[in-house]
């Protein structure tokens, strides 16, 4: 005989029945048939001490084994399985494997806010300051240069047509007059006159300019004299 083998089973009876033992009264049929199946086999072990005793030799006297007590067989009695309490975990786990996920909403596109912009109106433009009167300019001896005789010829009506741009106007042969004339040869000078001359607003800014290029360069001498009046007369045209 195994004493290994009787002993586990004994160990086998003695935790079920305390596992019995503690829910009391109501033993389940799958329990009940554990004991007995257990209890069998443990009594199984201890009758083959008989067929271990017999195969050996031995002078002493057999001893029979008691004849096995039949177990009557008891009326099936129907016990309701036990409920075990299943953890939420458990639950929530179950649920969540069942449930098929939602569907992921797609992400709403921005629609920037309409933000109200107050238009508020420009302010109004300063005034204009008043035109300063032009100052008196003293010609003196320069007067005849500046004098404005009338056309006498249709010639002469029609070289008085305005102009809006004197560097445009002047002839190539006419400026190259003008320089050695009546700026000395200096071309960066009369073209400096030219510039400053096409940004005056009328005629009395511009002859104290022209005044001071006359007393400058002499534009009185007889041979300069003509070719100034040309010029000045060129000038007037500028602000017609």
């Amino acid at each position: 005989m195994s004493l290994n083998q009787s002993k586990i089973l004994l160990d086998k009876i003695n935790a079920l029945h305390k596992s019995i033992s503690i829910e009391g009264e109501n033993i389940s049929a799958i329990e009940r048939d554990l004991m007995l199946s257990y209890i069998r086999q443990f009594y199984e072990q201890f009758l083959k001490i008989e067929t271990e005793t017999s195969n050996t030799p031995t002078k002493r006297k057999s001893i029979k084994a008691p004849k096995p007590v039949p177990i009557p067989p008891q009326e099936a009695v129907y016990a309701p399985p036990k409920r075990v309490k299943i953890p939420d975990s458990i639950k929530e786990l179950e649920k969540e494997m069942l449930v098929p996920p939602p569907p992921k909403a797609e992400p709403k596109p921005i629609i920037p806010k309409k933000i109200a912009l107050e238009i508020v109106p420009p302010p109004p433009p300063p005034p204009k300051p008043a035109p300063t009167p032009a100052k008196a300019v003293s010609f003196g001896r320069f007067k005849g240069l500046f004098s404005n005789n009338k056309a006498a010829d249709l010639s002469e009506k029609l070289s008085l047509q305005p102009l809006k741009d004197l560097s445009k106007a002047i002839a190539i042969n006419d400026k190259l007059l003008y320089v050695n004339d009546l700026f000395d040869k200096d071309s960066a000078t009369f073209s400096i006159a030219l510039k400053n001359l096409n940004a005056f607003n009328n005629m009395e800014e511009a002859q104290s300019v022209l005044l001071d290029y006359a007393k400058q360069f002499n534009w009185m001498d007889e041979e300069k004299e003509d070719t100034a009046r040309s010029f000045i007369k060129l000038v007037k045209r500028r602000y017609i």
